[in-house]
């Protein structure tokens, strides 16, 4: 993984070729025709010593600038919206600095089969409030009556708006000339 990672951003100085993005993260795991709705229930041991170290090796030794969640639960928290996964060890911990981008819907399995929301802007607010930036999928385009209902703010949508824009930076994109 690490030198997948390494492989596909390149070793510009000041631009990736592309921004690797290990998926999925994490404890992807349980039947494949359930992962919508599965819960992954893994000790801490077993996440640290099991499902997290490929990650973090990504991460820390491969410099990947983005971590794709995954579908299913772990441990109760829903993976693109885990406070434990995306804010307190990908950013607290390892010190990730990049963009989380959701798997496809699945920002949406959290109100229409995991059940941990109730509505298209509580599954946004969840999802952008504990660090996913970007949504594959429709839910994200509920953001503004999310901050309507006062469940979200410019604030809490500016920080995963600089991470993509700073992204986008990192990728030459707003370079005047071409490289």
């Amino acid at each position: 993984g690490v030198a997948f990672c390494k492989g596909l951003q390149g070793d510009h100085p000041k631009y990736f070729k592309t921004i690797a993005t290990p998926k999925h993260f994490a404890v992807h795991s349980g039947p494949e025709g359930l992962r919508h709705s599965f819960d992954a229930v893994v000790s801490p041991k077993d996440l640290r010593e099991t499902y997290l170290p490929a990650f973090h090796a990504c991460i820390t030794e491969g410099r990947a600038y983005s971590i794709m969640g995954a579908y299913n639960r772990t441990n109760g928290e829903v993976c693109c919206g885990s406070p434990t996964l995306l804010q307190k060890i990908l950013r607290d911990e390892w010190e990730f600095k990049g963009f989380v981008v959701s798997d496809c819907w699945a920002i949406r399995d959290f109100h229409e089969t995991h059940k941990v929301t109730s509505s298209w802007e509580e599954s946004a607010t969840l999802a952008i409030k504990n660090g996913c930036d970007l949504n594959c999928g429709c839910t994200f385009e509920h953001i503004p009556q999310a901050v309507e209902q006062g469940l979200l703010t410019d604030s809490d949508v500016d920080t995963s708006l600089k991470r993509l824009i700073r992204a986008r930076m990192l990728l030459g994109l707003f370079d005047q000339i071409g490289r």
